[in-house]
């Protein structure tokens, strides 16, 4: 269930974000040949009008395939070639894309805010909001939204379900702690032995009174619009540490997911409720926005930057040259997602 609705939070991301190069090629007069969700080898395609569109096998991104966006071709009239238009609408169409994918989060985010996303309040109900990977109660069985009904340590029960409260708790004592939860609506129980750390005795869980809080729509608009701006500033400045590590000579993978950690976070965040979903969704189209508006070849930014270059010098660039460029960019790109995927796959075994 995890991967279906991983896939479809993709699906939704991706089609936002070509959907915007689509209808700003289709609006500056270009002739777009194919709109595919995901990597090919294709493996289902249908034929509308002048467009193909395609599902492709691997599900981790998309394209748009636009007449002429890598130098003229002989069999398209050149009016109609990406190539042939002026820079500033070449430009409409490179952008386009990320623009839909703020406008997806904006509209996320206010529908989420406006539905009522789970947080933290005094009558909340106790809710597992985090576990440590490898911990003791991860090993338990025990997972991050299911909610707690009692916890007792050496034998007596925690007035107050939340972390300090039960991290006090076993500080004071040598024995193990009893956990009485519901997950998917079915009551469990586990004894867990804590393991000794440098800051004491834990079980590697975060527990917190969650509840719903719901905001007028005025209110939902004006607080997904700082939600946005924030995260964008938030996301270019961790995409700076990075390269920063790079250029230090310190490069590291350290807090970076790919595919696999990206599907367990969906299955996370659906745990709390639809709400929490769409801002989770939201967040992750934010992070597409800046990752492709970044000047890296292959990547819109990337293509935008020679778009400009050849505007300033007035002169173009050799297609083989971009094209090689872009490919060399596109391989980096693969490589890296392939060394988060293992990554992922380690920190899972």
């Amino acid at each position: 269930m995890t991967i279906i609705l991983f896939i479809l939070v993709l699906l939704v991301c991706v089609i936002a974000h070509e959907a915007g190069h689509f209808f700003a090629a289709k609006k500056s007069g270009m002739l777009v040949e194919e709109f595919g969700f995901g990597i090919p080898p294709r493996l289902a395609s249908w034929k509308k009008g002048e467009t193909t569109y395609s599902i492709n096998a691997l599900p981790i991104g998309g394209f748009v395939k636009i007449a002429g966006e890598n130098g003229l071709e002989t069999n398209v009239p050149k009016e109609r070639q990406f190539d042939y238009k002026p820079w500033y609408l070449k430009s409409i169409v490179l952008v386009a894309g990320v623009v839909c994918n703020v406008l997806l989060a904006f509209v996320l985010f206010t529908i989420s805010y406006t539905v009522g996303l789970p947080g933290v309040t005094p009558d909340g109900t106790p809710t597992v909001v985090s576990v440590v990977s490898g911990s003791p109660t991860e090993k338990a069985g025990i997972q991050t939204g299911d909610t707690v009904l009692t916890v007792t340590v050496s034998g007596e029960q925690v007035d107050v379900l939340s972390t300090e409260k039960i991290k006090d708790a076993i500080a004071r004592t040598t024995g193990s702690v009893g956990i009485e939860y519901e997950h998917d609506h079915t009551l469990h129980t586990a004894t867990i032995t804590p393991m000794s750390t440098a800051d004491g005795r834990l079980i590697g869980i975060a527990i917190e009174p969650i509840g719903v809080i719901k905001q007028s729509l005025p209110t939902a608009i004006k607080n997904a619009a700082q939600q946005s701006v924030a995260l964008i500033a938030n996301i270019f400045g961790a995409i700076g540490t990075l390269v920063g590590r790079v250029v230090g000579g310190h490069p590291s993978t350290a807090g970076l997911i790919g595919p696999v950690g990206l599907a367990k976070e969906v299955g996370n965040a659906a745990t709390f409720g639809f709400a929490y979903l769409l801002a989770f969704i939201a967040t992750i189209s934010l992070n597409l926005a800046v990752l492709n508006i970044m000047p890296f070849p292959a990547l819109d930014g990337g293509r935008l930057l020679v778009v400009w270059v050849e505007a300033l010098t007035r002169k173009k660039l050799s297609p083989m040259v971009t094209g090689i460029i872009h490919a060399t960019g596109f391989l980096i790109l693969i490589g890296l997602m392939v060394i988060l995927t293992i990554g992922d796959i380690r920190k899972a075994l």
